[in-house]
């Protein structure tokens, strides 16, 4: 069994051994403590943390880098994969191309195209931005009503779930809509897993709980019951609820490039 010493593995890693030590508390590591004190590292320890660096310097948070790493992420509508891969296939992209298209590996694509990887609202909406659609592409039916009703009843919605502690029900089908207008549900611990930008215009009105929002990674604002963010799509964009209690949204685009 290996014998590494935390200095050792966090020069290897290219971190400091706080940001271990942090991880370790995360749980994203777990060393052994020798004679119940000094953490000691193996090899595997150190292709892990190599991976946990990565997946956070992409923007994913913890508990999905733990979930990714330990290879539990299974979305909760694992059919969105296959959506994704139909997406893909009907504009005759390769898993490379389309990858290299959205910035993501080709490896990490195929397994959310399969399941076994679960993909952040950023991702989506990087992959659907490089496929030149929408996120819409991706939802589910509604439990009823006709596509492209002006009247979408509540439980009609088009549902997207399972990303990151995130809900996104749909609340247009009409076709041609300036409009995209979601409800977003956001458990404590959820949020876009990284940032994105695309065309366009949005406000966020926050109907329960608090959210905070950084654009551009110059600006962070707490929003919370009652407030409305409005500000222009091109910024780089990402989100967190930080709170204890899950946060409802009235999220509002145009144009619909979301």
């Amino acid at each position: 069994m290996d014998d590494i010493r935390i200095g050792e593995v966090a020069r290897r890693v290219g971190v400091s051994p706080s940001t271990l030590r942090a991880w370790e508390r995360k749980g994203l590591v777990r060393p052994v403590r020798a004679g119940g004190h000094h953490r000691r590292y193996t090899s595997e320890d150190i292709a892990r943390l190599r991976d946990v660096r990565a997946l956070l310097t992409r923007g994913f948070a913890p508990p999905a880098v733990h979930s990714l790493i330990a290879g539990e992420a299974v979305p909760e509508d694992p059919v969105v994969g296959k959506r994704l891969r139909a997406a893909r296939t009907k504009r005759s992209l390769s898993l490379r191309s389309a990858a290299g298209r959205a910035g993501i590996s080709a490896s990490y694509l195929s397994l959310v195209e399969r399941g076994l990887a679960e993909p952040s609202v950023s991702l989506l909406q990087r992959v659907a931005s490089a496929y030149g659609g929408t996120l819409l592409e991706f939802f589910g039916a509604g439990s009823g009503g006709t596509a492209g009703s002006k009247l979408v009843r509540s439980g009609e919605r088009r549902r997207l779930r399972g990303f990151y502690r995130v809900e996104i029900e749909n609340l247009v089908t009409f076709p041609n809509a300036v409009l995209e207008i979601d409800i977003f549900s956001v458990a404590p611990g959820g949020g876009s897993g990284g940032a994105y930008a695309h065309d366009g215009e949005e406000a966020i009105y926050v109907l329960t709980g608090e959210l905070d929002v950084w654009l551009d990674e110059a600006e962070r604002y707490h929003i919370e019951a009652g407030d409305t963010l409005y500000f222009h799509s091109a910024q780089q964009h990402r989100w967190m609820n930080q709170s204890g209690i899950t946060t409802r949204l009235f999220w509002v685009n145009t144009p619909p490039t979301f």
